[in-house]
């Protein structure tokens, strides 16, 4: 018997007859029934709304966006959902457009880099066979003139004899890999140039400061900037100091992401601290100079009576008589399992082993000379040259060839760098108000923290830039001295 039922007799039976009567519904019930009821309802127009909306979708073709939203009869639901669809439909369709034009660059660009380096390849063997016509006797004759030249009576003291010539300048390494990684190495060419002295060691901290106590020359890591030249920068942007390296705390990819995950501009950083402040060089005055730029080295070069080396020259001397050879001393990165060069082992940038027996600078004349008695041509720092960088010059230079190139006309910064076309060979026209500090010049040779993994540029082919804002603490220089060879 429900407990809220009642119970009546029924009369006019010998038996009486217990008949229950349906239960009086309570307040609650009466609330939890109506909550039901609206419940069902709301599903039922939810199913009905749902069962719509598929029919809509599946024939959204026959409707507009314009003429959704002028719709003022549709379900408001409705209409949302189907723009929403439409909407939906456009992305998805967007990106499958996005995807196919990409692929089609990707055929594009690939199809072009086959044609660049089958162009290349060709002008490559071009080149090894007008080599091969002048290699004997140009040969001999660089024989004769560096042991006239290197004599001790005769060469100017600390420098060797570099021989004037004709040799192939760039990479000859036609992957497709590498071609675009290092694509300001091509194409390759013949050059010739005239004889010179060059350094053969890279500015030692010994010399630049016999430099710095005869002439009293403050570098720019020292001075720091000059509001006059940068007068929207705020003073701490100004300040003296010079790019330190730091390992980076874990793995990172180097290829992928900016390289001030392991660089960071430190006050105080400059050639008597190169690691900063509380670094000194007390110990390291056979070590290379650091933390200049080219106005530094460019104003050694003229205190010593000598100048710095065209990238050509700089290249010259590197590969010393050898043809197209991958690193100076041959086609292998060691030899019988020995580093002839201080450049980084390990992980890039977390992890350093130090297999060649140096982290970060070595004393200058650690490692063999290459051929020509230069030494550090391959690793240690980077050697600040001359001439304007721009990774396209190559491009230029073939088509207008001349005998002792100077480089570029023009300069560009670093932000026309970072849009280079490694197939076209192009950057964006530099602009005209940019301040000579963030012109971009050449640096060749590589340094220590050139890494097989990453900037694999210990190469007598690989190119580099150096831009005079930042000194950095893995850049020095060398210098040149013209001498006119006896006819």
């Amino acid at each position: 018997m429900g407990a809220t039922g009642a119970v009546v007799m029924a009369a006019g039976c010998k038996e009486k007859t217990m008949v229950e009567l349906p239960p009086t519904e309570s307040a609650v019930g009466k609330v939890e029934s109506i909550k039901a009821k609206a419940d069902r309802e709301a599903a039922e127009k939810m199913e009905s709304q749902r069962a719509e909306l598929q029919e809509a979708v599946q024939n959204l073709d026959q409707y507009t966006k314009e003429g959704l939203e002028k719709d003022e009869d549709m379900d408001p639901f409705l209409k949302d959902a189907l723009l929403m669809a439409m909407g939906q439909k456009e992305a998805r369709k967007k990106k499958k457009e996005d995807e196919r034009r990409e692929l089609m660059e990707r055929e594009k660009g690939a199809g072009k880099l086959l044609d660049v380096i089958k162009k290349e390849s060709e002008m490559v063997a071009v080149a090894d066979a007008e080599f091969k016509k002048i290699a004997v006797e140009q040969g001999e004759r660089e024989k004769r003139e560096r042991a006239e030249k290197n004599a001790a009576d005769v060469a100017p003291v600390g420098m060797v004899w570099v021989p004037g010539g004709k040799f192939l300048r760039g990479s000859t390494n036609m992957k497709a890999g590498h071609r675009q990684q290092y694509g300001e190495e091509f194409p390759a060419h013949l050059v010739e140039v005239d004889g010179y002295y060059m350094d053969a060691t890279e500015v030692t901290n010994g010399q630049f400061a016999e430099f710095v106590t005869a002439t009293g020359y403050k570098t720019l890591a020292e001075t720091g900037l000059k509001a006059e030249d940068f007068p929207m920068a705020p003073a701490e942007a100004l300040q003296g100091g010079a790019n330190v390296f730091k390992k980076t705390s874990g793995k990172v990819d180097p290829w992928v992401g900016s390289a001030w995950r392991w660089w960071s501009f430190t006050p105080g950083a400059t050639w008597r601290s190169p690691e900063g402040p509380g670094s000194d060089i007390t110990d390291k005055m056979d070590h290379p100079v650091t933390c200049v730029n080219y106005d530094d080295a460019m104003a050694y070069a003229k205190w010593a009576g000598k100048r710095l080396p065209t990238e050509a020259e700089w290249e010259r001397a590197a590969r010393a008589g050898k043809h197209g050879e991958k690193y100076m001393w041959g086609e292998e990165m060691l030899v019988d399992g020995e580093w002839l060069a201080n450049v980084y082992q390990g992980e890039f940038p977390s992890t350093v082993k130090e297999e060649d027996g140096y982290f970060l600078t070595a004393p200058v004349k650690s490692y063999p000379a290459n051929g020509w008695g230069l030494y550090d041509m391959a690793g240690n720092v980077w050697e600040i040259c001359n001439d304007y960088f721009h990774p396209g010059y190559y491009h230029e230079f073939v088509q207008r060839p001349v005998k002792n190139p100077q480089g570029p006309r023009t300069a560009i910064t670093d932000a026309e760098r970072m849009k280079y076309n490694s197939v076209e060979g192009t950057c964006p026209e530099p602009r005209d108000d940019a301040p000579e500090l963030t012109h971009l010049r050449v640096a060749r040779g590589g340094s220590f923290l050139c890494s097989s993994q990453y900037c694999l540029r210990f190469r007598p082919a690989a190119r580099h830039h150096h831009e005079v804002l930042t000194p950095t603490q893995h850049t020095g220089f060398r210098c040149v001295k013209d001498v006119k060879v006896a006819e």
